[in-house]
Parts: structure tokens; sequence; C-alpha cells
């Protein structure tokens, strides 16, 4: 019997979704080109690395499946066949595979370092060395070890059926490819460059594939802060802090901004309302007024909470400033009040700032497998898509 014919696939793209593509059609015995329209690899993937690469997180997998949002997709079967332990695996895997046995190693040559992960406080996972470059360095040496092909400088204008089977890719500088499949990883609109601007919508939309306006997901928001508090509090951390909004509630660590909140369990639950806070969540409105009452002295509830509750500068400084009229009276008071702090988000960070986006292709018009209905054959994957999580990885 025959063996089957190695297909030529062409990838767009070199973001997380493009360069997987690449590893499991390579895996699978194809022959993989890869085209990128920068002059190198990765460009999203290093800055969101640049201050410590946060590559997934510990939620069990119902809890993790729950963040997704996207219509029509089953997220649950995708994520039972490519789980966060099958991703942290994947790339402890890149590590030893690219690594040189000393008895092969040239004199002198430097030692690769194994790529290495750890869960952090608030149950995120990160590689040890913070930052994208060494996954993206043993995730390209990997693929060039499997035979994908890089070609950079190369942006897609346009695409076509060049017969039944096979498409045929149009190039800047008129260059034309025909490959047997092509998988799409175009971007989003987030962390765009300055006066970059995404060209894929308006190829898309001539096409008569749907593509769902952009907006940003996993994004600070703005408060109208005091300048007396900005001056004591900014780029402080609220350690361990539950926020609430009408979406929901996530605990970990809340950064204070010049123009408002930062962090995870306001990306997760962000909305443009009055949303709380619980300053002191390691306990309840009972053990805090408890604590406050056993400060001696005649103090007052502000000041008995400096003294007994171990409270953060920032936490500190947003009740001296921004406490409600009337809600530092008593030790019940400010109890009550350091479990709910209103905080009043104005609006979300510009999309050229999000972590991440919604918006993109509408999720219509792609099969359960992401190949786009109307061009069999091409898929499309990662953030071009209509869909967001604020999970972390």
């Amino acid at each position: 019997m025959a063996e089957p014919r190695k297909k030529n696939i062409a990838v767009i793209g070199t973001g997380p979704a493009a360069l997987m593509a690449a590893s499991v059609v390579a895996a699978h015995g194809h022959h993989v080109t890869v085209f990128e329209k920068n002059k190198g690899p990765g460009r999203k993937l290093l800055i969101a690395g640049g201050s410590g690469l946060n590559i997934s997180n510990s939620l069990p997998l119902a809890e993790f499946v729950a963040q997704y949002t996207g219509d029509g997709i089953d997220w649950q079967r995708l994520l039972l066949q490519f789980s966060p332990s099958a991703w942290l695996a994947f790339i402890h895997a890149l590590s030893s595979r690219n690594e040189q046995p000393s008895a092969a190693r040239e004199p002198g040559a430097s030692v690769r370092t194994a790529l290495e992960t750890f869960e952090g406080t608030s149950g995120r996972y990160f590689v040890r060395e913070m930052k994208a470059s060494g996954l993206l360095r043993a995730w390209l040496t990997d693929l060039e070890g499997k035979g994908v092909e890089f070609h950079y400088g190369h942006e897609l204008k346009d695409f076509e059926k060049a017969d039944q089977e096979r498409i045929t890719l149009y190039f800047t500088g008129g260059q034309a490819v025909t490959v047997d499949a092509a998988v799409l990883a175009l971007g989003g609109a987030s962390w765009l460059a300055e006066n970059e601007t995404l060209r894929w919508p308006q190829m898309f939309a001539s096409k008569r594939i749907a593509v769902t306006p952009f907006a940003a997901a996993n994004c600070g928001y703005e408060v109208a802060w005091k300048k007396e508090f900005i001056a004591e509090a900014a780029n402080s951390p609220i350690k361990n802090a539950v926020f609430t909004s009408s979406a929901g509630s996530k605990k970990g660590d809340i950064l204070i901004t010049e123009y408002g909140l930062e962090g995870t369990p306001v990306y997760s639950c962000g909305r443009c309302e009055i949303c709380y806070i619980d300053l002191k969540s390691d306990l309840s409105v009972a053990q805090i007024e408890q604590k406050l009452a056993a400060v001696r002295g005649n103090l007052s509830p502000l000041r008995r909470a400096k003294k007994a509750l171990n409270l953060s500068p920032a936490a500190l400084a947003m009740l001296y400033h921004h406490a409600p009229a009337g809600g530092l009276l008593t030790n019940l008071q400010l109890a009550e009040l350091l479990k709910i702090f209103p905080v009043s988000l104005l609006r979300p960070r510009p999309l050229s700032e999000a972590i991440s986006c919604s918006g993109g292709v509408a999720l219509g018009c792609v099969t359960a497998d992401f190949e786009l209905i109307i061009f069999p054959g091409v898929f499309a994957v990662g953030e071009m898509l209509d869909w967001s999580a604020p999970t972390g990885g």
C-alpha cells in the first residue's frame, strides 16, 4: 500500500497559535512553510513576555473552560484534546528536545538552559526566566529540526482557490505560493505597533467573511483617582484582593496605576460600573471588627486599622483618600468597608494597550475545526477569531 502523500501546508504568522499549528502539522509528517510579515518572529509573544510570561493557570479544567467566551465553540472538547497540563508538558519537552548531549557539544559551546515553569501565588504559571525569548528560541529550533521553513517580510495580501483541492496565497511583492492547505494566524488588534493597521479584516470582508469589530479584552480600567492618592499609591499592589462586579468575583493581586486599575481580577471581571474590592480577604467582618476593638487607646478606626490589620500602603491610601463619606466613623463601618470597598470603573484602556481582544472572524464562519466554511482548506486560528479568555496563556 502506498504511503499517504505528504502535503504542503502554509502557516501565516509566528505567534503562539501559528507556531503550535506548525508543530502539529509537522509532527504528522507534512511539509510546513511559515510566512511572517515582520522581519522576525513572535513580536507579540516577545512583548507579552517583557515583564513576566504568564503561560497558563492552575484552575481545574471545568473552571478553566468556563473562562472562555465564543459562541458555538465546544471549548470542553478542545481543551480535553489539549489541556493546560499538556501545554506545560509541551514546553518542557521543547527544552529537552533542544538540549545538546554533552558528547556532541563542541568544545567551548554554551550549554542550553532547560525551560522551566513555575506556579505563582496567584495560581498562574510562568516560565522561570520570566520572559519569552527562551521559549521562542527553543520552539523555533524545534520546528527547524522538523524541516519547517521560515520566510520573513511576507505579508499576506490575498488568497483564493487554485483548484478544487489547493489554495494560492498572494504576498507583498507579487509572490504567489500554491499549497494544499493554509492556516491563517494573522493576529488581532491588541499590541499593534505604532502606525500599524490590520489589513486582513478588509480582505476578509471583500470575501464576504463576517468580521466582528475588535474590542479590548484583558485590559486595565480607568478610575478618577485623586491626585493625592496617586502620589502615595501609584504602581503599588493590593495583594490577595477579591474584585467583584456584575461579571462575577476574582481573587488575586490588583495594581494601582496613575489612570486606574490593572491585574488579573480586573481583567477577568472589570466592567464600566461601580465594582467592589475586598481589601482584607483573609478576614471576615466580625474578625476585622474584633481586631480593631482590641487596639488600646483612644484612636480613630483608621489608625486602629493601621496598627492591627497589616494593610498594604495602597489599601491604607485608598481608605484615607477614597472612603465614602461617613464610612470610617465606627469600627463596624470600617470593617464592612474593607470587605466591599466601592470603586467606579469609568472606561477600559485603549485597544492598543489591551493584553488581548475580542472581535475578529465571526465564529459562524468557521467549522468546529476552524476551517473557513466558504474556503475549504483555509483555517483561521488564534486572536483573529472572535473569542476571548482571561485565563493566562
